[in-house]
């Protein structure tokens, strides 16, 4: 669970890929709400997975730089992906770090 700052208070159950750097999470690129938050705040949230929380910092990752996060967040290499409306190559990326 991602809780993120301010209000309204948000709490989203996500998908993320973990790795020494940060936790890596993505969301389609249909403008909503969930990013839009972190764009226009800090970025600042809670993460609690099982009974642990840990307090992060999300920043936006653009460009080419997101296709190989985005392949660690599918599990698989893009080129491999199916095609379809919203393709994951196109979603937008977010790093959380520990504040």
């Amino acid at each position: 669970m991602m809780k993120l700052a301010g209000f309204p208070p948000m709490v989203n159950y996500l998908t993320y890929a973990g790795t020494p750097e940060g936790v890596i999470t993505a969301t389609r690129p249909d403008g909503g709400y969930w990013a839009r938050r972190v764009r226009e705040g800090t970025g600042d949230g809670w993460l609690r997975i099982g009974d642990a929380t840990y307090s992060m910092r999300a920043t936006e990752v653009v460009g080419d730089a997101r296709l190989p996060l985005l392949a660690l967040y599918g599990g698989r290499p893009l080129d491999m992906e199916s095609t379809g409306p919203e393709p994951l190559r196109d979603w937008e990326v977010f790093v959380w770090t520990a504040r």
